[in-house]
């Protein structure tokens, strides 16, 4: 009975402790990243034929993704040169569209549609979220 107590445990232990492993080597996504959090979208011009600009922060997005400025300062080993390169790929992989740029007038709405590489989003284990299009209204025209 004992050495049957005994090989459960052994069992037991063994099964927790590579249950354990498993979950730690499962590499989880940064985070969710909004890519809309760092899009601005500019008016000019005059009331009926306004134009918009689509300005996109780039930098502050890749940071973000990064995980912060100290976790930016933490990739500066040689090994850490695909995981930078990897997240250069994913943010160059995005690319917006307006449905409305031209033609505009104070209370219009313009769509900015962002669309990514899904495999680069992958390699840089970073999940840019379900919202890939977002309204705006156009406001400040002359």
């Amino acid at each position: 009975m004992r050495k049957f107590l005994r090989a459960m445990g052994v069992c037991i232990l063994t099964v927790t402790m590579g249950v354990a492993m498993v979950a730690c080597g499962k590499e989880e996504a940064d985070g969710v990243v909004d890519i809309f959090d760092y899009v601005t979208v500019e008016y000019s011009g005059e009331n009926g034929s306004g134009t918009a600009n689509v300005t996109i922060d780039y930098d502050n997005l890749e940071l973000e993704m990064v995980g912060g400025k100290n976790a930016l300062k933490d990739l500066d080993d040689v090994e850490d040169l695909e995981t930078l390169s990897n997240y250069i790929n994913a943010v160059a992989g995005i690319s917006f569209s307006i449905d409305k740029n031209t033609d505009l007038s104070n209370g219009d709405t313009v769509t900015v549609t962002a669309t990514y590489d899904e495999s680069e989003a992958e390699s840089a284990n970073v999940v840019f979220g379900e919202t890939l299009s977002k309204t705006y209204e156009v406001k400040g025209l002359k």
